[in-house]
């Protein structure tokens, strides 16, 4: 049976925007924001491409998608589609067929591991559900306690910020709680989502249940405090970290109340506390025990009973509304790619390295210090010391400083009389 354009099942919103699309009579990639799809030795392409439709079987027309070839060494058939006057570029799928996977083997033991784990504590978990508008595809959406939706989210390849900006957009108008699982800690998606970081294990060691696997960033906690070596707050958050000299200038004498991860907190190093798995925070975020923040454009997680603390010294969550919910469709389309998809160069953006993760929520400036009057120094037998008082006379306390006897006030005034 040949399938017409219209026959055939689309990819979701958010995939359509992520798309690339290669033209093999040309051998290259098209730029489908441009008139000429970037072949211009080719003229009126994007025409000869939609008189193709309803002629020509898909599969025949020379579009394909350069990563399934890339990472699964396959031929996928594309074809255009037209959203809002911007064409892109869907996969051959005929309907009820399943959506392209660019999946690694660790990505899809992520996801297996956190449904089996999150259906063993009585929530319901579904791998690759889409939101209700069809936006957005979740890798794990588990249903939590007073309507709470979860998206499980690993995201094991590079990515740029705004990339993930975008994609996270799609899922916060669903009403979906994502949590990003990274496992580099230099990925650009870190504080730009929601999020948490493990470790980057093989896929094998991820399916076995009983395995742990520690959650090492995201989960913030409230720390407020004077900044003084012996005060509370670990390092001033105001002051640039130097790595080749970490206690350099490190305290302002001030007061601060933060945000900052808790294995950077003051209670860090306490050795008989638990330490966070992923699956124990999954579990208490779809019920409500741990929430997402956003403050100063970071992003992270709260447990409830410092998320309480937050509200009360801060007012309401800032960031509710999302701010930087840019259209899709007037952006670059091509900053959206797939999961596990390698970087190409129109992906990828500078790295910077985040050496803090710390939130500033409140600081005070340490109060001045009364000057003290100036006082003279005396030596053991009670004597002014030379450079200071040169004369050699006992010293004693006045309500100036220390003065000799015969500097003391009104001793002129007494040997003239």
């Amino acid at each position: 049976m040949n399938y017409t354009d219209e026959d055939l099942e689309p990819d979701s919103e958010e995939e359509l925007y992520r798309n690339p699309v290669f033209y093999e009579p040309a051998g290259k990639e098209l730029a489908l924001e441009r008139a000429d799809l970037g072949v211009p030795e080719v003229p009126d392409l994007l025409q000869q491409l939609l008189n193709m439709r309803g002629r020509v079987p898909v599969e025949k027309r020379g579009l394909v998608c350069p990563d399934c070839r890339k990472l699964r060494g396959r031929r996928a058939s594309m074809y255009l589609v037209q959203r809002d006057g911007v064409w892109l570029a869907s996969h051959y799928r005929k309907p009820g067929e399943k959506a392209i996977s660019h999946e690694s083997d660790e990505h899809m033991a992520r996801k297996e591991r956190v449904a089996k784990d999150s259906e063993d504590h009585g929530f319901h978990a579904e791998a690759e559900a889409t939101t209700p508008d069809g936006r957005a595809r979740l890798d794990v959406r588990i249903t939590g306690d007073n309507g709470i939706i979860l998206g499980y989210e690993p995201q094991l390849s590079d990515q740029t910020a705004r990339s993930m900006r975008l994609r996270e957009g799609f899922r916060r108008r669903s009403n979906v709680r994502s949590v990003w699982d990274f496992a580099n800690p230099d990925h650009a998606g870190i504080g730009t989502v929601p999020y948490v970081r493990t470790p980057d294990l093989p896929a094998s060691v991820i399916r076995v249940q009983k395995n742990p696997i520690e959650v090492r960033d995201g989960n913030y906690v409230v720390e407020e405090g004077h900044c003084t070596p012996g005060g509370s707050i670990t390092r001033c958050p105001d002051k640039p970290f130097d790595p080749d000299n970490p206690i350099a200038d490190a305290y302002c004498h001030g007061w601060h109340r933060i945000l900052v991860p808790e294995h950077q907190s003051s209670t860090a190093s306490d050795t008989g506390k638990p330490a966070l798995t992923l699956t124990r925070f999954i579990v208490e975020a779809a019920g409500g025990a741990r929430i997402p923040f956003q403050r100063d454009g970071r992003w992270g997680w709260l447990p409830a009973d410092h998320w309480q603390r937050y509200l009360e010294a801060n007012g309401p969550e800032e960031g509710s509304a999302d701010t930087e919910r840019a259209a899709v469709r007037d952006g670059d389309r091509r900053s959206m790619c797939t999961e596990d998809r390698p970087a190409s160069d129109f992906r990828s953006e500078p790295k910077v390295r985040h050496l803090s993760r710390t939130v500033v929520l409140e600081t005070r400036e340490a109060a001045p210090s009364r000057p003290q009057p100036p006082q003279l120094r005396r030596d053991k037998a009670g004597y002014c010391m030379a450079g200071v008082t040169p004369c050699g006379e006992h010293a004693r306390l006045y309500p100036g400083g220390w003065r000799c006897d015969q500097h003391r006030p009104g001793a002129r005034a007494q040997a003239t009389s």
